[in-house]
């Protein structure tokens, strides 16, 4: 049988060149002196089919297979074998090829091997699979050398076992069962840790069930209470909302009214004190005209007594004269005095017509700044309505239009890690902002975070409650982009450049990395023409904004226009609550002064109203006065004319002088226009103050009547407060309890799109609340982690104990398949014993020439473990001990028994390294001629030494050492074969 076709070895061992050997033969033989590496061929086959053992191949580690160099040769550092054989008769029955090639290489370098089987990479596992499939093993009868025949008959019955259990196949059993034993052990250890886990879990799971029940029963019960509670909180929070805002109408309303009333008290104060100092005047007044009337009647009577002496003394004088004379006298002089009081009334009118005018024309004036003034407050009113109603307004957005920004800051402390809006964070100065708001309008309203775990919190808190989306700038993993090296150094030459924008803005250092987010890449500059130019000197690589705002982005879009307000910083002003309360304020303070000075304006328009009343009656009554002093003038004029036929004036310009009664008359006159224009004064004064008596006794009443409605609006507006606080109260432990349990605010539960359990009946509702939170309470503590700690438990002890199931069944099939296997064994073993010692006998004796032999088990009763003993009779002895044969007889029991073992068991390939060197010539000869039986269904490569072994080969190889340390192989024939075993006497020298 031609199974083995060729070896080919490179750099293995001495094989420094590349050297192939055609197998072409059944019985092939090689020959050599000592050392000149015939047993390396063995080696190179040994070592090809996976042998790992360095001892085996005849070195101390895998190194020394390769090639160490020689005098004329360099070492190499590879090594390579493959061996080429015929699978025509399926040997290698798991490969479908009629020929298999394997190669094994070993790179020195890399100390690694590699296998491959027909040209494709496979493991080692691979080709001992296949050289136990063939039976070429190393404990096998595939390569046996002068050794194996020598320990076979020495060696111990279980040690001989060994062939037997190659012959019978049971190697790969015992392989397979080695790996099952190996896997057992694993299987054991690890249903041994199984079995702890499983014992340790199982005391842990009950009280942890018991925990994780506990904790189902108060997340069932939380979580009942969270439905019914939060649609309770969302009835009650409406209703309070509802009410608080019908309180805020109230007292918005009532303070309106309050203030008006306050205002209207304030100003009838004020009319009231002026009243009372103007009464006060008008005593001092009247009290000093009454002085003067007092003196003016004393004067009158002194001036009548005058008068009178004076009348009495022209009486006498005219006493000679005739009664006509007398009667002409007496009509001249009270016409003459009658004329005089005229005169004096005409003077008082022009007078009276003079103070008239004054006093319209003052009225006038007064009128149009008491309008004035009423206009002023009407605006200060309106403009006091508009900033109420906008205040109103800014609370209310406040309250409805307030982003997400601003819950998160509303609930910083609750988040934990809010620094707070950029925009709160930064100072820029005014010729700044327009620019700064143009490039930042979005970034400024960032929320500045400490921490990306902050965020997180934070993100959370918008999502649970859907209070909208918010950008934030988490310190910790910022990576801002700024400006540098050689473009800053650009920009910075530029005409027209002011500086980068995020160090033109204020901000403390540790916050610096977010403005460096929101404007490191941003330039600022003076002027559009500016930007424009520096934009194509940088490639409009960043942005790029003027002071008006004009903005040139990356890529050269444009930006540019003037809203009602692009400054983010001066809106965050006017926007202010606090400034429109002061504005307010300060209003309702210049009403007040108003106010004031309309009440003087009116008291004195009043006061001049009266004085032209007061003008108005003494121009009729100085009309009437002088009326009737004409009719008298002209009553005298007639009477006078009746006596002398003349006109009275005529007689009067002819006198010349004027009597002294006539001058006292004049006086007279005088004195008395001055006491009419005192008393009238006085009788005005009179009049005013009973006027303004009962002014402030009307506005006495009034601001009683007025007080008590203030007190009443008052104390309402203390009661809706007190309600107002309390209902506040109520909202804020809502609040405060929502965010505690439920991480929810009144704004999430209020929004229409949020929906909660329908509510029939209330009161039982609550009830079941307050139940419900008592039995929370009566759970004590409780460990909501139990719950995931019980169901991972209960999952690794799930998992372990069905691992350890698992693992269990793997530790059952194992015994039965390490059973099977040894079953298997057992029997293919008896079989092979059997077998060969039907076939021991004939071939003990055709190598011995007679004799018998057999073999015995050593423990019959255990046949797996069982060694092997043979019992031999040679010719003509009786031999009780095998160790009493000589060595060439040692020898021939052995090959007798390998021959018969190969008889049973054929193997493809069998190699004989000089294992007949013990025999003598005639043995050796029988021995030869032997082998040619088996090579029908065995090849031979036969190692020899012996002439009449070589002598019986079908083709002989000669291995020569020419060059020191490399291997040399040729074909040689029989007479040059024995030239080198002749030339073997003198070549001692060690293997390699």
């Amino acid at each position: 049988m031609l199974f083995l076709r060729t070896l080919y070895a490179y750099g293995f061992k001495s094989f420094a060149t590349p050297t192939t050997l055609d197998f072409t033969s059944e019985m092939i033989g090689v020959v050599g002196p000592n050392g000149s590496g015939k047993s390396n061929i063995t080696d190179a086959i040994r070592w090809a089919l996976g042998e790992q053992s360095n001892k085996s191949l005849r070195g101390k580690s895998m190194d020394d297979i390769v090639f160490s160099g020689s005098v004329n040769k360099a070492a190499l550092n590879n090594a390579k074998v493959s061996l080429t054989f015929s699978n025509e008769r399926n040997t290698f029955s798991t490969l479908d090829a009629d020929v298999v090639e394997i190669t094994r290489t070993f790179d020195k370098k890399k100390r690694e091997s590699e296998f491959f089987i027909n040209g494709e990479k496979v493991k080692l596992r691979e080709v001992q699979e296949l050289a136990l499939e063939t039976g070429l093993t190393k404990s096998s009868l595939a390569i046996i050398s002068q050794g194996t025949i020598t320990n076979f008959a020495s060696s111990r019955p279980e040690d001989r076992r060994e062939l037997f259990n190659e012959a019978a196949g049971v190697a790969k059993y015992k392989k397979r069962k080695q790996e099952a034993l190996n896997k057992l052990i694993h299987a054991q250890e690890n249903l041994n840790r199984f079995n702890d886990l499983v014992s340790e879990i199982s005391k842990r799971l009950p009280s942890l069930e018991r925990a994780a029940k506990k904790a189902k029963i108060y997340q069932e019960k939380s979580k009942e209470l969270a439905e019914i509670e939060i649609a309770i909180i969302q009835k009650d929070l409406q209703i309070f909302f509802a009410r608080v805002e019908e309180i805020n109408g109230l007292l918005s309303d009532t303070n309106q009214k309050i203030s008006e009333l306050t205002k209207e008290i304030n100003g009838s104060d004020d009319e009231f004190k002026s009243l009372a100092t103007q009464l006060n005047d008008y005593e001092q007044q009247n009290a000093s005209l009454q002085n003067d009337i007092n003196q003016l009647n004393q004067r009158l009577v002194d001036l009548r007594v005058k008068k009178t002496q004076a009348d009495s003394r022209e009486s006498q004088k005219n006493a000679n004269v005739n009664d006509d004379v007398l009667q002409a006298t007496r009509l001249k002089k009270e016409y003459q005095e009658n004329k005089v009081r005229l005169e004096t009334e005409e003077g008082r009118s022009q007078q009276l017509n003079a103070d008239i005018t004054k006093e319209r024309e003052q009225n006038d004036l007064l009128t149009q700044q008491f309008d004035a003034i009423v206009k002023k407050i009407d605006q200060i009113r309106k403009n006091v309505n508009q900033l109420e109603a906008r205040i109103s307004y800014e609370n209310n957005h406040q309250t409805t239009n307030r982003t997400a920004q601003d819950y998160i800051i509303q609930n910083k402390s609750r988040i934990g890690g809010v620094i707070g809006k950029l925009i709160d964070l930064v100072e820029v100065d005014n010729q700044y902002q327009e620019a700064i708001s143009v490039v930042s309008a979005q970034n400024m309203f960032s929320v500045v975070m400490e921490s990306s775990q902050a965020t997180k919190n934070a993100l959370e808190f918008l999502d649970t409650n859907r209070l909208g989306r918010a950008t934030f700038l988490p310190l910790d993993t910022l990576a801002p982009t700024t400006i540098s090296g050689v473009n800053r150094n650009v920009i910075e030459q530029a005409p027209g450049f002011l500086g980068f924008a995020n160090e033109l803005v204020n901000i403390q250092s540790s916050y610096q990395k977010a403005l460096d987010y929101a404007l490191g890449s941003v330039i600022v500059v003076d002027d559009y023409d500016h930007a424009l130019s520096l934009g194509r000197q940088i490639n409009y690589r960043y942005n790029i904004v003027s002071l008006d705002g004009r903005r040139i982005m990356p890529k050269g879009a444009v930006q540019g226009g003037k809203g009602r307000n692009n400054n983010i910083f001066t809106r965050q002003t006017v926007n202010n609550l606090e400034e429109l309360k002061k504005q307010v304020e300060e209003l309702n303070q210049t009403e007040e002064v108003e106010t004031k000075t309309l009440n003087e304006y009116r008291q004195a328009r009043d006061k001049v109203r009266e004085n032209i009343n007061e003008l108005e009656v003494s121009i009729r009554s100085c009309l009437a006065t002088k009326r009737d002093l004409n009719s008298k003038l002209q009553s005298l004029n007639d009477d006078y004319r009746l006596i002398t036929k003349t006109n009275i004036e005529g007689g009067i310009r002819e006198e010349s002088g004027e009597s002294e009664s006539l001058k006292i008359a004049r006086e007279i006159s005088k004195m008395q226009n001055q006491l009419v224009e005192k008393q009238q004064m006085v009788n005005q004064i009179i009049e005013a103050r009973t006027k303004y008596a009962a002014r402030q006794a009307s506005l006495s009443d009034l601001n009683q009547e007025k007080r008590q409605e203030l007190t009443q609006l008052k104390d309402s507006t203390a009661v809706w407060r007190v309600e107002e606080g309390k209902l506040s109260e109520r909202i804020q432990g809502y609040t405060e309890r929502l965010l505690d349990k439920y991480n929810l605010t009144p704004e999430a539960i209020l929004a229409p799109d949020y929906v909660v359990v329908s509510i029939e009946d209330e009161d039982a509702v609550r009830s079941q609340i307050k139940q419900l939170t008592a039995d929370l309470t009566g759970l004590g503590n409780v460990n909501l982690d139990s719950i995931q700690e019980y169901e991972q438990e209960k999952e690794r002890f799930e998992t372990f104990d069905r691992e350890r199931k698992d693992v269990q069944s793997s530790v059952n099939n194992l015994n039965k398949i390490i059973q099977d296997m040894d079953e298997s064994m057992v029997k293919q073993f008896k079989a092979v014993v059997d077998e060969v010692n039907a076939a021991l006998p004939q071939s003990f004796a055709k190598l011995f020439g007679g004799g018998s032999a057999a073999l015995v088990y050593t423990d019959p009763d255990d046949l797996l473990n069982t060694g092997i003993d043979i019992k031999v009779n040679p010719p003509g002895k009786k031999i009780t001990n095998i160790n009493l044969l000589s060595g060439g007889e040692k020898s021939l029991v052995a090959l007798s028994v390998l021959f018969s073992i190969l008889k049973v068991r054929p193997l493809p390939l069998v190699i004989l390294d000089e294992a007949e060197a013990p025999l003598d010539p005639a043995n050796v000869e029988r021995f030869a001629k032997y082998i040619k039986n088996f090579t029908d269904d065995t090849q031979f490569i036969v190692v020899t030494h012996r002439e009449g072994t070589m002598e019986n080969c079908d083709v002989l190889y000669g291995v020569t050492m020419e060059q020191k340390g490399i291997t040399k192989i040729v074909k040689i024939k029989l007479n040059q074969a024995k030239v080198l075993v002749d030339a073997e006497a003198g070549l001692e020298r060690p293997e390699v």
